[in-house]
């Protein structure tokens, strides 16, 4: 900026001006600053505060001479050498005020400034703007002068002390009166500016702008005076000084420049006639003058002790009498020279008297006390005013009679002085406590007396005096119970009613008297009367005073009484007077409700007079508009107390408006059909907007916004609805277009209706149950001021700008209390507050709505500034803070609720309007809250609007790195060099955050809770640029991580004082957030060397475990507070649960990504779980908030994770599984219902600890220990969670595209962990008898059962079927279990519903099987699928037929029954379909024909045709897979080909020289690196091989009775195998031979069996050997005990056709030929691989796959084996069985 160039006076600068941020620093009124800061600015600003506008100095120097050495640019020193001639202040100030400008007010880029000074006129216009700064930075330093002398005794205050100190230093130093005295008289001899003496830009327009702040500077001054004098006695000289000087003054109309000024010019005036002669009034002391007068010495007088001194002053005032300001001057020292002890000539005295009425007086004081600033209740100047004329009144009142002090009308004005007097609370409490008897008690006393013959005087006295305060309304109504007489005209009585006694004077009632006829009033007979004197004329009636004290109230009553008496007459019968009697009354009766509500039941009887009239004269023509107004404000009075009752009450007068018809939908509000206006709207209508006055509209908006909160407490807010419907439809749209008697009173009805709005719009009603389906009033409210014109008049009042507003300030006359601009900055402020919550109660099923439009679409004409650029612009306002900082939460909703680029709407104004932020952001006296605000705003920017935040962020490509051009192999190793431009709000939050400042005034918590919440959103938005530079700052990590150094103080010790702790909480939890992101985002070996050592230290300080039992013990203490704390908008944004939350991240992301210097070691991790444990409990067992329910939600969760990472790190694990139960068993316990997300991480935590120590074998975990504590909680739970399970139907409703759990179905789940749970521990328990008799106790498994059936018909919840179908599998594998699967009738419930599963489905064409045959890896690593469903319950029938046998065997036969067309199809198709699902599926049908093909003969007797189907079926199925077995290249092509993967290949040939091709079925060559999936399906079939086989076993005879027993029935086994002997073909659909089985046992099983084996000789070709990988997918058991089943099954049929007697003889022989040279290969190969040889060549092979070839295969098979070629061992002894066989019997 201009101007920071080497300056001669350094200390100028910073002091010259920046006087409003002063004045808000200081004031004490905003958001409280540290008293250090406000003290170090007083202390800097000491000499400009005392020396006020005289601190800015006239020009004295030739025009350049003091900017000689400044470096500044020609246009920047014309400029201010314009300023200094224009504004008559001298170059370095003019120089200082430029640059201030800059800083605080300009609203342009640099650029533009550029453009503007090469300008003239643009130029010009600038100077008036630097003119009005000016001006506003004088009014503020005279305000900092006046909070300083209003303050400095005040202990209120909050810096009541820091003033004190700094007044003291000032009185020490110098006369502060002669300062303020001096800047008066420099103000009033200040000469009309004029074009020859500063510049020819000082037009007469220009001159009357500065008049203007000429006046407004003399009445601060005139102001400052009034308010340092009140405690400051003056000497003689200096008082008669003051009068010379304000006489010569013309009191206010002697101005130099009184030529030019103008109407709008006088109230000024007339307000520094006023300010003067209060000050005049003020030197003479009157309070003092009062008690000189009861001790009868005016020793004690500054002025008046000494004689010739009153004689002084008395000649000077003499000499006045010609103005109206005169008049209280001289009234109130005639009053003086009444009482002064010498002697005083009369006649003066009486002339003084006489001018002072002659001059109007009491108008005179009536005037002042009826204008600002002596209207306003907070003004300082205001009280001082009424307390000097309060005592100058008891002055005058003590001297003379009230009646000497001039005719009616002055007598009347006298009363309205004091009725405005006694409103006053220290007036009225001084009234009080002098008595009746001296002063204005006098007054008062003789009113009472009077009455009711002079009825107005003491009710408005009284209404006055209640006003005041509840002590003195209290006071009040004592007063009006006991009235000592009751006066009237003596005419009243007819002579038959009194009785004239020897006194002339004194009367006597003969009769009661009845003044109000129909009445309860009355005086009784007997009573005496007096007749006062003081008839004025004759033709008046005497008066006579009747001696009776009676109840004054009861007389109000029988008055209001009476006039509903004349209105039902008829409305010609109504006297006026009445009405003006009667709103007196009603006045008085709600001024003692609203201070003193305790009188209401004393009062009830003309408060149920007050419906009445209300309903009687709403209709009368004219009605009176002052008695329909205090009679509704009577009445809110007593709504606060009983609104139920005033509600009922005031709907049967009419006045309401209401609904004709129910509000059904949101339609008919825009309509507004079915809304009457009532008696109200034809009010408002008729009078009121004609008059220009609105009392009623006032009246009724206060009336209707004291029902909201309790009608909202008791859910009957939409009782409200019509005359809220009303106020939006024909109050707030229109109330700026009305024509106003007072334009004050706009303001005032805005801010009513916002306020009723504002109020509706905060109450929490989402939680409630809807009683309807009628919309809401909330909702209604919402969509009118949405969707009407309402909204259109809300927008009006926000786009009024800050320029409007900052021109209302400097109008108004008082420049910073009350007046049009503090209305407007109000009204401005609920809209905002109003806007804010409408867009977040905006519902989102709603279209766009034409408030939101207006918002977002582009305005019409280029000149018209877009709307959210206006609130952009509410940052310029500096007057009241509180303004741009609802103008910051304004844009932060839009933000995050809009569509639209606030960047796009600020147009070319968006840099500087960032300036402007960023400047307030960082200056130092800002306020707190709007940093705060601005900070939270750029923190929702940073996701929901890029562009915006671009523009703060500001970093850009470092200078350096450019220039850098040699050094190039640096610039590209490195990350490319980034700095922070000029202008980025990086470099501001660093320096608010920075480590050394927080915890100090500098960085509040509230503050550094916020610039953390920034850091993080960058973070968590991954704003890639932001973050490298943050990371590059020395001092970042540190100022980032200090907080957790720091302690809080504990949960249970927060008081009021500690305020600051739910930020502090946040700051942490943001903290945490921080670090989470970083070690999650960077690698540990690329984290920062900063952030390792600041992570050392934290670790080494070991505040990670304070941390975990801080967070314990917040958890703890918020789970024990009784009350609900979700009465915040947002649960989310509660401190505990912010924290909890940051907390989970962390842990889990350091558990998860090892960081050395966490050092987190066993000890450290239990104790992370022990406290959240800990926590939980607490949670679990309090009260169940949705708070506590949604902390111990997420504790659950947490502990969960934790313990699935560090399950080894705990050293008693049997302990936490019973501390994880009884939280439990406090679930159940504590609520009606389960509460699924805290019940499933509870559940899941056991399940994790059982299912780790049974995998880890952990020997101290006996289940014995917790067994008996675990299982019947887990069985309750269970049964609970089955019957709150949800119907399939329910599931269908909620089902989204990512199926049924991420519907959000937290039950399902909760059942699932139950059942894994469930699951976990019977695998842990080997016997059966320790669970299976709970699950019976609790009949858990028909439970569950007759539930999964549900589900299955329903084709619903596939992942809860697949885990109870897991779960029944692992109870079937024990023999018990088994049993009671059998007894619950597991067949009843699964047989016929399986069908469902399979039915209209590809089944195969699904992925989801496993490719290995372990079925727990179907739940771990494939989504859940019907098919894997139905395979996992053939699985079961197998198991449970195996455990079970016979009796079992009907289910098993029934379920074949049911399903054997699927079982044959699944064998038949799995030759086809090689795809996991389908070889999956034919596996665990082999299973289960396996296991039923041991009760054969039963099976032929009752399903003979599913029988012979599906033996057929697997024959057919084991020769194909034993054709793909021993085409392994053929297999990997078809296996890819149904894959569809590339991968696999990728795989393969990544890993392997070159990719085998594929050949005709003409070469077995094997594969040297298989495939993964290869192998995996090669084992899958040699399972199925395996199993059928065995199966195949019991349809074959067995062996040795057929070889040995003479006498078998051989026509019972059929032959399956046919005679032929070639291998099979994969397209091979002929009978299977003995060619396939012996395919079988030589080319595949010997073949495996040799890989499974190490190669020690292979050739470099072949040195990649996959017998690791063959290995260990492929057990050498599975091989062995295919190839012993497969020579079992040849030599069974072998035999069984050697035995049959009708097979021809040369069949036999070539049975045994051909047989006999397969075997004899089989056992030359076999007999190698045990002596762990190779086949001899490639040849040898080869030429084994034409054993037909051999034509001499017996004489070979005698020369190759002898006698001793096997080894006698157990794994031998069946192929020595073989060969004895081959031996034997096919010789």
């Amino acid at each position: 900026m201009a101007g920071t160039g080497g300056s001669n006076q350094p200390a100028a600068k910073p002091d010259s001006f920046g006087n409003r941020s002063l004045w808000q620093l200081i004031n004490g009124t905003g958001v409280l600053r540290p008293k250090e800061l406000v003290s170090r600015e007083l202390t800097r600003n000491g000499k400009k505060i005392l020396e006020g506008i005289s601190f800015y100095k006239k020009p004295v120097t030739i025009a350049g001479e003091q900017l000689k050495g400044k470096k500044l640019s020609k246009l920047h020193k014309d400029l201010v050498q314009k300023i200094s001639q224009f504004l008559g202040l001298e170059e370095l100030q003019s120089l200082d005020l430029f640059s201030s400008f800059l800083s605080n007010d300009y609203r342009g880029s640099q650029k533009n400034l550029q453009h503007i000074l090469n300008n003239e006129r643009h130029t010009q216009a600038l100077v008036y703007k630097i003119r009005d700064y000016y001006f506003t930075e004088r009014l503020y330093l005279l305000q900092c002068v006046k909070v300083v002398i209003n303050f400095w005794q005040d202990d209120d205050h909050p810096y009541k002390e820091e003033l004190e100190q700094f007044m003291r230093r000032l009185t020490t130093d110098s006369d502060i009166m002669e300062k303020i005295l001096d800047q008066f008289k420099g103000c009033i001899k200040e000469q009309l500016p004029t074009w020859e003496t500063n510049g020819t830009m000082m037009t007469e327009r220009q001159a009357h702008v500065w008049a203007h702040q000429n006046l407004l500077e003399q009445c601060e001054l005139l102001e400052i005076l009034v308010i340092f004098l009140k405690d400051l006695e003056i000497n003689t000289d200096q008082a008669i000084n003051l009068v010379e000087m304000f006489k010569r003054h013309g009191f206010g109309r002697h101005q130099k420049y009184k030529h030019i000024l103008e109407d709008p010019a006088e109230p000024f005036i007339k307000k520094i006639g006023h300010l003067e002669m209060l000050i005049l009034l003020e030197t003479l002391d009157l309070e003092m003058v009062h008690g000189c007068i009861h001790l009868g010495s005016f020793d004690g007088h500054s002025i008046l002790k000494d004689p010739s001194s009153f004689k002084r002053l008395d000649e000077v005032i003499q000499t006045l009498g010609s103005d109206p300001s005169h008049g209280p001057l001289l009234l109130s020292w005639v009053a003086i020279r009444m009482v002064y002890p010498t002697e005083t000539d009369n006649a003066v005295t009486r002339k003084m008297g006489n001018s002072a009425l002659a001059l109007r007086v009491f108008d005179v004081l009536y005037e002042i006390l009826n204008t600002e600033p002596f209207t306003s209740k907070t003004s300082f100047v205001s009280s001082v005013a009424h307390y000097i004329v309060y005592n100058m009144l008891v002055n005058l009142l003590s001297a003379f009679d009230e009646d000497s002090l001039g005719g009616e009308r002055e007598i009347k004005v006298l009363y309205a002085n004091i009725c405005k007097l006694l409103k006053q609370e220290f007036v009225a409490e001084d009234f009080w406590n002098k008595g009746l008897e001296e002063g204005l008690g006098s007054v008062f006393h003789s009113s009472r007396l009077k009455f009711p013959l002079d009825f107005g005087n003491l009710v408005q006295f009284s209404t006055s005096l209640a006003l005041s305060g509840m002590d003195s309304a209290r006071k009040i109504v004592e007063v009006w119970r006991k009235l000592p007489c009751y006066t009237e005209f003596l005419d009243r009585n007819s002579v038959s009613d009194i009785n004239q006694t020897k006194d002339p004077l004194i009367w006597q009632l003969a009769r009661n008297k009845i003044p109000y006829p129909g009445g309860s009033f009355k005086i009784d007979a007997g009573s005496f009367g007096q007749c006062l004197p003081g008839k004025r004329d004759d033709t008046e009636s005497p008066i006579i005073q009747w001696d009776v004290e009676f109840n004054g109230w009861e007389l109000l009553l029988c008055e209001i009484e009476t006039l509903l008496q004349q209105i039902s007459l008829g409305a010609g019968m109504v006297s006026l007077v009445q009405v003006s009697r009667v709103t007196l009354i009603v006045e008085m009766v709600g001024a003692v409700l609203g201070a003193y509500p305790e009188s209401m039941e004393e009062l009830d009887q003309i408060i149920e007079c007050l419906y009445q009239l209300i309903h009687r004269f709403a209709s009368f023509n004219p009605p009176p508009l002052d008695l329909m107004t205090s009679c509704i404000q009577c009445l809110t009075s007593v709504a606060r107390k009983h609104p139920t009752k005033v509600w009922h009450n005031m709907k049967q007068t009419g006045m309401v408006p209401y609904l004709t018809e129910n509000v059904d939908n949101l339609a008919e509000v825009l309509s507004g059909q079915g809304l009457s206006a009532g008696l109200y709207g034809a009010i408002l209508a008729g009078y009121e907007c004609n008059q220009g006055r609105y009392p009623v509209t006032m009246a009724f908006l206060d009336f209707i916004s004291c029902f909201i909160k309790p009608f909202f407490a008791k859910e009957r807010e939409n009782d409200l609805m019509a005359p809220i419907l009303y106020f939006l439809r024909e109050v707030f749209p229109v109330f700026q277009k009305w024509r106003y008697y007072s334009s004050a009173k706009r303001e005032t009805i805005g801010q009513k209706c916002l306020d009723i709005f504002h109020q509706i719009l905060t109450f929490l009603t989402e939680n409630r149950k809807k009683k309807s389906n009628r919309p809401h009033l909330q909702e209604v409210c919402v969509y009118s001021l949405l969707f009407t014109e309402a909204g259109r008049s809300l927008l009006e009042l926000i786009a009024m700008g800050a320029d409007t507003i900052e021109m209302a300030l400097l109008q108004q006359g008082s420049f910073v209390e009350a007046g049009t601009g503090a209305e407007m900055i109000q009204l401005v402020q609920m809209s905002f507050s109003v806007l804010n919550r409408l867009l977040l109660l905006k519902s989102p099923d709603q279209p766009l709505s034409p408030l939101e439009s207006a918002l977002s679409s582009q305005p019409a004409g280029r000149q018209t500034q877009h709307i959210v650029a206006t609130i952009a612009s509410y940052i310029y306002h500096k007057h009241n803070p509180r303004l741009p900082a609802l103008a910051c939460l304004l844009l932060k909703r839009l933000a995050l609720v809009s569509r639209m680029s606030i960047l796009a709407c600020l147009g070319g104004d968006a840099e500087t309007i960032r300036d402007m932020y960023l400047s307030r952001l960082h200056a130092v006296t800002e306020d707190l809250r709007l940093k705060v605000v601005i900070l939270e705003l750029l923190s929702v920017c940073v996701e929901a609007q890029p562009g915006l935040i671009e523009i703060f962020l500001n970093v850009q490509p470092a200078e350096s790195s450019i220039a850098m051009g040699s050094d190039t192999s640096t610039s590209r190793a490195n990350k490319k060099d980034l700095s922070l431009g000029k202008t980025s709000c990086l470099q501001t939050v660093l320096d608010l955050m920075d480590v050394k400042k927080q915890g100090e005034y500098m960085c509040p918590p509230d503050l550094l809770c916020a610039c953390m919440d920034f850091i993080h959103a960058l973070w968590a938005g991954l704003r890639d640029t932001a973050m490298s530079v943050l990371r590059a700052r020395a001092n970042f990590w540190l100022s980032v991580s200090a907080p957790l150094m720091r302690n809080l103080p504990a949960p249970g010790e927060e008081d009021d004082s500690q305020i600051a702790v739910p930020d502090q909480v946040r700051t942490i939890a943001f903290v945490l957030r921080i670090l989470s992101e970083e070690i999650y985002t960077v690698t540990s070996a690329k984290l920062d060397s900063k952030l390792k050592k600041v992570l050392t230290d934290i670790s080494d300080a070991n505040r990670w475990k304070y941390w975990s039992s801080y967070i314990r013990d917040r958890v703890v203490a918020q789970a024990e507070k009784t009350e609900s704390e979700s009465s915040t908008d947002n649960l989310a944004d509660h401190p505990t649960l912010q924290l909890l939350m940051a907390w989970k991240n962390f842990v889990i992301t350091i558990a998860k990504l090892k960081i050395d210097e966490l050092k987190m070691n066993n000890s450290l991790k239990e104790v992370i779980m022990v406290d959240l444990i800990e926590g939980l409990q607490a949670l679990v067992v309090g009260d169940f908030s949705a708070l506590n329910i949604k902390l111990a939600q997420i504790s659950s969760a947490f502990l969960f994770n934790l313990i699935k990472l560090w399950t080894s790190s705990l050293s008693n694990q049997t302990r936490m599984i019973k501390e994880l139960q009884a939280a439990i068993v406090h679930t159940l316990s504590n609520s009606k219902t389960l509460i699924p997300p805290i019940q499933v991480g509870l559940l899941g935590s056991i399940t994790a600890i059982i299912q780790h120590t049974r995998l880890s074998s952990v020997v101290e975990m006996s289940p014995d220990k917790y067994l008996s504590v675990i299982l019947p909680t887990t069985c309750a739970v269970l049964l609970q969670s089955t019957r709150q399970l949800p119907s399939p139907q329910d599931l269908v409703d909620q089902k989204d595209t990512q199926g049924e759990l991420a519907a959000g179905n937290i039950r399902l789940k909760m059942q699932i962990v139950t059942c894994c749970l469930l699951e976990e521990l019977i695998l842990q328990c080997d016997r059966s008898e320790m669970w299976l008799p709970v699950l019976q106790e609790h009949f858990i498994l028909p439970t569950l059962m007759a539930s999964m059936e549900v589900f299955i018909k329903g084709k619903q919840a596939v992942h809860y079927v697949q885990t109870v179908f897991l779960l029944l599998l692992t109870i079937a594998k024990y023999n018990k279990g088994a049993e009671a699967l059998a007894m619950s009738g597991v067949t009843q419930y699964t047989c016929l519903s399986m069908i469902s599963l399979y039915q209209d489905s590809d089944l195969f064409a699904k992925p989801g099987a496993p490719a290995r045959k372990d079925v727990g890896e179907l739940h771990q690593n494939s989504r859940a699928t019907w098919h894997g469903i139905y395979c996992i319950c053939v699985e079961m029938y197998a198991t449970v037929l195996s455990a079970l046998k016979y009796s079992f065997l009907e289910d098993a036969l029934h379920f074949v029954g049911a399903h054997q067309d699927r079982m044959q199809q699944c064998l038949e198709l799995s030759r086809i379909t090689l795809t996991p699902g389908a070889l999956y599926e034919a596996e665990k049908t082999c299973d289960f024909i396996h296991q039923l093909s041991h009760f054969a003969r039963e099976w032929r007797l009752h399903l003979s045709d599913s029988l012979v189907k599906l033996q057929t079926s697997m024959v057919y199925m084991s020769q194909s897979f034993i054709a793909f077995l021993i085409w392994p290249t053929y297999l990997q092509h078809i296996i890819e080909q149904h894959s569809g993967q590339k991968g696999q290949t990728r795989e393969r040939t990544s890993t392997s020289p070159k990719q085998p091709r594929l050949q005709a079925q003409s070469s077995m060559e094997d594969i040297d690196t298989p495939s993964s999936q290869l192998l995996h399906t090669q084992h899958r079939m040699l399972t199925i091989l395996g199993m059928s086989f065995s199966s195949l076993r019991q349809f074959t005879p067995d062996l040795l009775e057929i070889l040995y027993e003479q006498s078998m029935d051989y026509s019972e086994y059929e032959p399956f195998l046919a005679l032929g002997f070639s291998a099979p073909s994969v397209d091979q659909d002929s009978t299977p031979t003995f060619g396939t089985l012996t395919t079988c046992v030589r080319d595949v099983c010997v073949k495996f069996l040799t890989k499974l084996e190490p190669k020690p000789g292979s050739s470099p070709q072949r040195s990649v050997s996959p017998v690791n990988a063959i290995s260990q997918i492929i057990p050498k058991s599975l091989v062995l005990y295919v190839m012993e089943n497969a020579l079992y099954i040849i030599m069974s049929q072998a035999t069984r056709y050697l035995r049959d007697p009708q097979l021809v003889s040369t069949d036999k022989q070539l049975l045994k030929r051909e047989l006999g040279t397969e075997m004899n290969y089989f056992l030359k190969e076999l007999e190698r691989y045990l002596r762990k040889g190779t086949p001899a060549s490639p040849n040898t092979s080869s030429n084994s796959l034409s054993p037909r070839t051999a034509q001499s295969g017996a004489p070979l098979l005698g020369r190759s084996i002898s006698q001793t070629s096997f080894a006698i061992s157990q794994e031998t002894e069946f192929f020595r069985f073989v060969r004895e066989y081959v031996t034997q019997v096919l010789k």
